[in-house]
C-alpha cells in the first residue's frame, strides 16, 4: 500500500484559471510541464528533468450550456453586483497604469463599467475583446455563486490532490480555488502553495471568502504578481491574509501581463518550486 502510494506522488499540482473551457487536459499538461520545466532549467535545478506535474482540468465544465462558457458575450450581458464591481476593479487598475481619462459612456451600462471595458480593449488584456473580459468575470462569478459547480471543481482538485503533491501551483482563478480547497481539507501531506496572477486580493473576491487566512494546514505561500497584471491588482496579499505570505513581483510583458505561461517561466516561480521541492 505504500510502495504504491509512493509510485503515485507528484512533485506538482497545477489549477488553471479562466477562459480555458475551450483547452483540453492534455494540452495543459503539456504547456504548464514544458514551462515549469524550462524555467528550473533556467535556474539549474537538478528537478527540471525529474518533474512531475498531476493537472487539475475542469475547463470543460463550463461547456454545459450555462453562463461563463463560449466568449460570445455583449455588454448587455453583464449583470449588476458582482459581475460589475469585478470588471471595475479591473478597470480601474488598467486605467491608473496607462493615465487615460474617462471616456463617455454607451448603451444603458453604467459609466465606470464602460470606462472598465475601454481599458481592458486599449491595454489588449484578454485580448482586448468585451466577449472574453465579461466571460471571465462570469465564470469567476458562476464558482463563487454555484454551489454545485464549485462542488464538480473541488472534486477534480480532490482527484489530483491524491497524487501527494509537494506544491500547489495555481493562476488567477486557480488561486482561488486552491485556496478554497486547502481550507476546507487538509491533505495528509502538506503542501507548499504557489499562487501566480491571483484575484484574491481584490476587495470583490475578498468579501466572498469567509474571513480569510492562511490555508489550512499549507506549508508556505508564496504570491506572485507582475506589475502590468490587472487581474492580480492587488499586489500584496499578505496584509489581506496572512503575514507568512511572501509576495513576490515579477515582470511579465504587458500585452501578456496575465499569461501563465509567462508567470510559470519566471524567475520567482521556478526559484519557488525548487525551494518547495528541496
Amino acid at each position: 500500500m505504500g510502495e504504491q502510494h509512493m509510485v503515485n506522488e507528484v512533485d506538482v499540482v497545477a489549477i488553471h484559471g479562466m477562459n480555458m473551457h475551450r483547452a483540453q487536459r492534455s494540452e495543459m499538461q503539456r504547456t504548464w510541464h514544458a514551462a515549469m520545466a524550462e524555467g528550473l532549467a533556467n535556474i539549474r535545478s537538478a528537478h527540471a528533468s525529474t518533474l512531475t506535474v498531476e493537472c487539475a482540468f475542469y475547463g470543460h465544465e463550463y461547456n454545459d450550456g450555462k453562463a461563463g462558457g463560449e466568449p460570445r458575450y455583449s455588454r448587455i450581458d453583464i449583470r449588476p453586483g458582482f459581475e460589475e464591481e469585478l470588471l471595475i476593479a479591473i478597470g480601474d487598475a488598467l486605467e491608473e497604469a496607462d493615465g487615460e481619462a474617462d471616456e463617455p459612456t454607451k448603451f444603458h451600462l453604467p459609466g465606470k463599467v464602460q470606462r472598465a471595458l475601454a481599458a481592458i480593449e486599449r491595454q489588449e488584456l484578454f485580448e482586448g475583446r468585451d466577449s472574453r473580459a465579461i466571460s471571465y468575470v462570469k465564470q469567476v462569478d458562476r464558482y463563487l455563486t454555484d454551489p454545485d459547480f464549485r462542488k464538480v471543481v473541488h472534486a477534480e482538485v480532490t482527484t489530483a490532490m491524491r497524487r501527494s503533491p509537494r506544491v500547489v501551483v495555481a493562476h488567477s482563478l486557480g488561486s482561488v480555488v486552491a485556496y478554497d480547497w486547502l481550507r476546507e481539507n487538509r491533505p495528509e501531506r502538506p503542501p507548499a502553495l504557489i499562487t501566480i496572477g491571483s484575484p484574491l486580493g481584490l476587495a470583490a473576491i475578498r468579501r466572498r471568502v469567509n474571513a480569510p487566512g492562511w490555508p489550512g494546514n499549507t506549508r508556505t505561500w508564496t504570491n506572485i504578481a507582475a506589475a502590468h497584471d490587472a487581474v492580480a491588482m492587488v499586489k500584496e496579499l499578505a496584509p489581506l491574509y496572512s503575514p507568512d505570505i511572501r509576495d513576490l513581483p515579477c515582470d511579465n510583458p504587458r500585452k501578456e501581463a496575465h499569461s501563465a505561461v509567462q508567470y510559470l517561466t519566471n524567475v520567482h516561480t521556478s526559484r519557488a518550486v525548487e525551494a518547495a521541492l528541496a
